[in-house]
């Protein structure tokens, strides 16, 4: 059914919802402040007009927190609960961090309803109310209303459950919490390389939360992502297990959709499609459906060296899916990635030319065909958009030129020495994980809190880090996607819209949630005079919305269509050009001739 007063009932049930959780995440996130005052004998100092970093000092005179905390537990007041008094700054750093990502969870939440407030009111009135939205065939407003519905609430649920794993019990951290902040920690890490680059904004976020498996859900409405961890990898002690080394491929999605070019100011998947095609990887070709996968692989790759390799072939061998040896559109053939990866990893070369893990790279390959029992290299695959079967190394081959792009695109990522020394010139893979598990987390290395342990920070620039906010508005968000006037997108492309673009779920191994609706299409493009139509034709009857940018004008269209449609830019000029073509399973090109 499609009843607008059922749709405004459901919209002020789940604005209502994300408002009590709102409330409760505030009561979470002051008894947290309440601990954190308690830990020093301040919380009986504390007023209203006094801050809790004001309480705190003022508790502890000339002493400073850190040295407070250096004292046993026998020397501090007794007020002090018994569970908080032999507090250590392990301890601290730990409460610190989940009173923090609390605070992030709470500005999320006050992101998502300003967001879903305006998506709401906007398609109510477009649909309904004033009803000057255009429809499309096959596409019906309860379709878009429906899908904005989905989206609020499953991050709804995210976000409820990031919280109430840094819940504290009886004033300890628990398990879960503890595991969730070595995902944080190595989060941060990971995202670190992109932001010193320039490719993303500092104010970026990444809260992570745990989840049946491993997945990034990216969001249009923040500057920030939301990383699952599997339930799986929780273990005792203070080392990550391997598990979590899936982030940085997690936060390669985050990187490839919200990224933005230092050098060009274009956004980071545009200047990758646009090189490719100043490398002649054209419109259609099968390399460019799994240039998001691999970009995300070489960016964990870069970061965190042959680990990575070793990781994937053991996710591989954990996963052993139906389409192991199959072309699925959007990943490489899992028998063949980490030869894939290996050849990636074997471009970090030192300034005379070696390569850097040259030894890992051969001892990876050999683990693999042992494990395979096979040489997949000669062995041949389906390509989807090759006539004839491949060999391995033929795909491999193929791809080299398209991971000289990326390289080429983000060369500030490719390292030139050796970060990571774990198979200390042997041959057993396993210390590699060993390297990685050695990783003490949380590092000691939150701004935040050696400010305040050392007694030097000042309110203002407390209040500056836990201030920041990135907040971006619907119709914002909106423009800079499409380029276009919200009321002139019609239904099916709205639909595309709150399916990706940065609203959706991405995973290392399978299929990318709901970012694919499985459409794919080819392209042509015909000149007359200074105007280029091009044509789109999906190939396998699914509707979908392709988007279309002119490289050389910076114009953008779209065509919406189950069958074939067309869109044309005008005054082009009399160069030739390319245009890139996007729906949520296929990044491509089509080049148009010169006048």
């Amino acid at each position: 059914m499609d009843d607008p007063k059922d749709w405004q009932k459901r919209i002020a049930s789940l604005q209502t919802a994300v408002s009590e959780t709102s409330s409760i995440v505030e009561e979470v996130l002051l008894n947290h402040g309440d601990e954190v005052l308690t830990v020093f004998n301040a919380n009986k100092m504390s007023t209203a007009m006094m801050s809790p970093f004001q309480a705190i000092k003022s508790a502890l005179g000339q002493e400073t927190p850190r040295q407070f905390l250096q004292k046993s537990a026998s020397e501090r007041p007794s007020e002090i609960p018994d569970e908080l008094r032999d507090f250590t700054i392990r301890d601290f750093y730990q409460l610190v961090q989940e009173t923090m990502q609390i605070n992030n969870c709470a500005k999320l939440l006050e992101a998502l309803k300003n967001f879903a407030d305006q998506g709401f009111d906007f398609f109510m009135d477009g649909y309904y109310r004033k009803k000057n939205l255009p429809l499309a065939v096959d596409c019906p407003p309860r379709s878009v209303m429906r899908t904005i519905v989905n989206q609020v609430s499953f991050d709804l649920s995210v976000i409820q459950d990031a919280v109430n794993q840094r819940r504290r019990l009886l004033g300890r951290s628990t398990q879960q919490s503890r595991a969730v902040s070595m995902a944080d920690q190595l989060a941060n890490m990971a995202l670190g390389m992109a932001v010193d680059e320039g490719f993303l904004p500092e104010e970026t976020t990444v809260v992570t939360y745990l989840a049946k498996s491993i997945r990034a859900r990216l969001i249009p409405y923040y500057d920030a992502l939301l990383i699952s961890i599997a339930y799986a990898s929780i273990q005792n002690g203070i080392h990550p297990s391997r598990d979590y080394l899936a982030i940085p491929h997690e936060i390669g999605h985050h990187l490839y959709w919200n990224g933005r070019h230092p050098q060009s100011k274009n956004d980071l998947r545009d200047e990758l499609l646009a090189n490719a095609v100043k490398a002649g990887i054209d419109a259609g070709d099968w390399r460019l459906n799994w240039l998001e996968e691999i970009f995300c692989d070489t960016y964990a790759l870069l970061l965190a060296g042959p680990v990575i390799v070793l990781d994937f072939q053991d996710m591989l061998d954990d996963d052993m899916s139906s389409h192991f040896r199959e072309d699925t559109d959007k990943h490489p053939i899992p028998e063949i990635r980490p030869f894939i990866q290996t050849n990636i990893l074997r471009r970090a070369k030192d300034e005379n030319g070696n390569v850097i893990y040259a030894h890992e790279c051969d001892k990876l390959d050999e683990n693999w065909r042992k494990w395979l029992a096979k040489h997949p290299l000669q062995a041949k695959y389906a390509i989807r958009g090759e006539a004839q079967p491949m060999t391995g190394q033929a795909i491999v081959t193929a791809i080299e030129p398209l991971i000289t792009v990326i390289l080429e695109t983000v060369p500030g990522f490719v390292p030139d020495e050796r970060e990571y020394n774990g198979m200390e010139g042997g041959n057993d893979l396993s210390k590699l994980y060993q390297e990685f598990h050695s990783y003490t987390m949380p590092n000691d290395d939150n701004e935040l809190v050696n400010l305040f342990l050392d007694g030097t920070g000042t309110q203002k620039q407390l209040d500056e880090i836990l201030g920041s906010y990135a907040e971006v508005p619907f119709l914002t968000h909106i423009r800079e996607v499409t380029k276009k006037k919200p009321n002139k997108i019609d239904s099916a492309e709205w639909l595309q819209l709150l399916r990706s673009y940065g609203w959706s779920d991405e995973g290392p191994l399978g299929s990318g949630g709901i970012t694919s609706n499985g459409a794919r299409f080819t392209l042509s493009a015909t000149r007359d005079g200074n105007n280029v139509t091009v044509t789109v034709t999906i190939t396998n009857g699914i509707n979908a919305t392709v988007d279309l940018k002119c490289v050389q004008t910076n114009q953008t269209g779209s065509v919406t269509t189950s069958t074939s449609g067309s869109y044309t830019f005008s005054n082009v000029g009399s160069s030739g050009g390319q245009v890139i073509a996007t729906n949520s399973t296929q990044n491509t090109f089509v080049t148009y001739p010169a006048a």
